[in-house]
Parts: C-alpha cells; sequence; structure tokens
C-alpha cells in the first residue's frame, strides 16, 4: 500500500468515525466478548471523550485521525482477548490496525502501548472496571458517546505527505 492509498483510506475512517463507535459499542453486548475484551472496547470508546488527546480535534481531519487510530488498535486488542461473535464491521476495524502500524512505523509500539493502558485511565471520573461492574454507568457511557457522535461533522483528511509526518510528530512527542 503507497501514501496515497494509506491516506484515503484513513479519510473515510475519519468520515467514518461515528459510525464506528456504534459498531465498536455494539460488540460489548455480543455474547461471549471477554470481559478483557469489553474493557478495551471501552477504552477505545472513552478516548473520544476525552477533552484533551494526542491530536486536538479542532485540528480538521488529522485532529480526529488519532481518534480513529486508537479505536483500530482497541479492536485489535480486543479481538486477542475474545471477542468469538464480532461481527465483519468489527474486525476490518481490527485488521485496519495493519494501516495504523504501516503509518506509524518505529512509532508503532509506543501507541499500541499507550491504548493499552486506556482501559485503566479514568476519563470523567470512571474507567472500563467501573464503566462495567457500576450500576448505570453503562448507561452514561452511552450517553456521552451519542452526545460526542451525533454532533460529528467530519473534515476530510489532507492528502499529502504532511499528514503522515505530522501523525508521527504528534505520537513521538505526546506518547511515552
Amino acid at each position: 500500500m503507497n501514501e496515497t492509498e494509506l491516506l484515503q483510506a484513513m479519510d473515510v475512517w475519519v468520515k467514518n468515525l461515528a459510525i464506528d463507535a456504534t459498531v465498536m459499542r455494539k460488540t460489548i453486548d455480543v455474547e461471549g466478548t471477554s470481559r478483557e475484551a469489553k474493557k478495551y472496547i471501552i477504552g477505545g470508546l472513552a478516548y473520544l471523550l476525552r477533552k484533551v488527546d494526542i491530536i486536538p480535534d479542532y485540528m480538521g481531519g488529522i485532529g480526529v485521525l488519532d481518534d480513529a487510530s486508537v479505536m483500530r488498535i482497541a479492536c485489535k486488542l480486543a479481538m486477542n482477548e475474545g471477542v468469538p461473535g464480532a461481527s465483519d464491521e468489527f474486525k476490518k476495524l481490527a485488521e485496519e490496525s495493519d494501516m495504523v502500524k504501516l503509518a506509524l512505523e518505529e512509532f508503532y509500539d509506543q501507541f499500541e502501548n499507550y491504548v493499552k493502558n486506556l482501559p485503566i485511565e479514568k476519563i470523567r471520573n470512571r474507567n472500563a472496571e467501573t464503566i462495567l461492574d457500576e450500576p448505570g454507568s453503562i448507561d452514561q457511557f452511552d450517553r456521552e458517546l451519542e452526545d460526542e457522535t451525533r454532533g460529528y461533522r467530519p473534515k476530510p483528511l489532507a492528502q499529502n505527505n504532511r499528514t503522515l509526518r505530522e501523525l508521527k510528530s504528534f505520537i513521538k512527542s505526546k506518547v511515552r
């Protein structure tokens, strides 16, 4: 896959962010999804709710490219933990983590480790365990996701070599 094809695929991710979030959320409720898989999915979705993330969302298409990338890695991690009833759409998100690896090159491992830790991070005073265990927490989480994605208006991802350089630069500087 060349850089142009990679950027075109990532532009689709940016456009479909709300749809992909719905696919992920539905997977939490799929019978047989392991608890660890659910935690990775929640961690990936909770990233959307962060006020301050790796790339500020106001930066246009690249501003949500980190969100879309986190979601794909979270799906891959979840698949590794057990999602036997995963939909084809969910499996596709997990498989697209390979494109994140291609885009980030030497920074992929540190980014993946960052995503691995998202289920334990508190966002809006909750982490994945809290959302799964406290009565009413998953309902509140659902409302917040709905609020976040309902107003989502995608901005196109710039189709030039600077986009991938900026993505790598943000990952390098903000992910430890």
